[in-house]
């Protein structure tokens, strides 16, 4: 680390920055959070509602820009203005992988966005790919073993509530949901919250009154762009629409995206002899993911709840309609999310298609005739989402695939 990063983030934890952060998992962002702030940051997850912040976004960024940045740029820009933080001790932090997308230049173009307004506001980044070294969130092996299992634990957690929520009054749902984010809480920076089996039985326990019936309501995959994907702001709080409907939402774990970014780099090096000097840790870390994972999957073994699928059999899945070079935007794993729900029980899904975001598209809606010819009862449905369009289409659109449930 360069002395000036080092000198950069001191002053952050030391002066207690309040660091704004999108709201796109907020479950899984709930716990990382706390396991960020042990490092003396203040963060805040904000959470906008309305139009406002995509009618902002829309004017402070290019409207060729992608659905993403326009409204990540709106959020934060709307925050700012709010009069809650003292600019001088204010950032914003956004996640970049290091794909060939926009969004790894999404930092250039929020600066862009501040410099007349908020040209005092630094934009931090949290990746593991070597970008915006002197602006990159720095993290400990141990830091980042507790975020892994953070996302784990969010992971788990997000996958009962979506097996709950269709089937018992919401209020229940959501007091078994804070009590067990509140006993996550409590053990942030000890010990006990790397113990992720104990604290799985607990979790699993809590939400033991909430197993869905034997007899499920239909079941609608949502895949697509990261953002929009979980966002509930981005996609129009789809999840809920959807529950509203009649159906039991499944998403993918947010895990699963962190194990398609690793196997991306080991699969790099495979195929072009990229990351010789770090494979070892990249097949390290694959390793390490795919163990934490089937400890959840054993957890919910004989509970009545549905575990995630192992994502090795989702990467076989993928093989049979697309390679996995191919690794723009969220690339291969789109299709083989697709093709893996298609193949067992998840027989709808949505793809979530925002605009400007060329890559998706691509293996987004590009992919469905060729996952419907491997699956023909496929029922999938693309829906578009862009700033300056309103949700009647999408529910329209939507409310189609609706009648054909399988």
């Amino acid at each position: 680390m360069s002395e000036t990063r080092k000198q950069f983030f001191a002053r952050l934890g030391k002066e207690h920055y309040t660091i704004l952060v999108p709201d796109m998992c907020p479950i899984q962002f709930h716990i990382l959070k706390r396991v960020v702030e042990l490092s003396g940051y203040r963060l805040v997850v904000i959470s906008p509602e309305g139009r406002e912040a995509k009618d902002v976004g829309l004017s402070a960024i290019h409207n060729d820009a992608c659905y993403p940045v326009v409204i990540l740029a709106g959020s934060f820009i709307q925050e700012l203005r709010t009069g809650k933080y003292d600019l001088s001790k204010t950032a914003v932090l956004i996640s970049q992988t290091g794909g060939g997308c926009r969004a790894s230049n999404y930092l250039s173009l929020f600066r862009k966005a501040f410099e007349k307004e908020f040209p005092q506001v630094p934009v931090l980044s949290l990746n593991f790919s070597g970008l915006e070294k002197d602006f990159s969130l720095p993290f400990t092996l141990k830091r980042a073993r507790m975020m892994l299992a953070g996302v784990c634990y969010g992971d788990m957690l997000m996958n009962l509530v979506l097996q709950s929520e269709p089937y018992y009054p919401k209020d229940e749902v959501d007091a078994a949901l804070k009590d067990c984010l509140d006993m996550l809480d409590q053990q942030i920076g000890k010990a006990s919250f790397l113990r992720r089996k104990a604290n799985y039985r607990h979790i699993i326990e809590r939400f033991s009154n909430l197993t869905p019936p034997e007899k499920r309501k239909p079941l609608v995959g949502i895949v697509g762009e990261i953002y929009v994907k979980y966002s509930p702001y981005a996609n129009n709080h789809l999840a809920s629409f959807l529950v509203k409907e009649g159906c039991e939402v499944v998403y993918p774990s947010l895990m699963e995206f962190v194990q398609y970014c690793i196997y991306n780099s080991i699969e790099d090096h495979r195929r072009y002899g990229k990351n010789k000097a770090t494979i070892a840790l990249w097949q390290l870390a694959y390793r390490y993911t795919l163990s934490i994972c089937k400890e959840a999957e054993e957890a919910l073994k004989g509970t009545g709840f549905r575990p995630y699928e192992d994502f090795r059999k989702v990467v076989e899945a993928g093989k049979k309609v697309i390679s996995t070079g191919v690794k723009m935007g969220e690339g291969w794993l789109i299709p083989a999310e697709m093709v893996e729900y298609t193949s067992g029980a998840v027989k709808n899904i949505v793809v979530v298609q925002p605009f400007g975001c060329l890559p998706n598209h691509i293996v987004g809606k590009g992919m469905i005739r060729p996952v419907k010819a491997l699956n023909p009862d496929a029922n999938i449905v693309p829906i578009d989402f862009d700033a300056s369009s309103t949700s009647v289409n999408q529910e329209n659109r939507l409310k189609l695939m609706l009648a054909n449930l399988g």
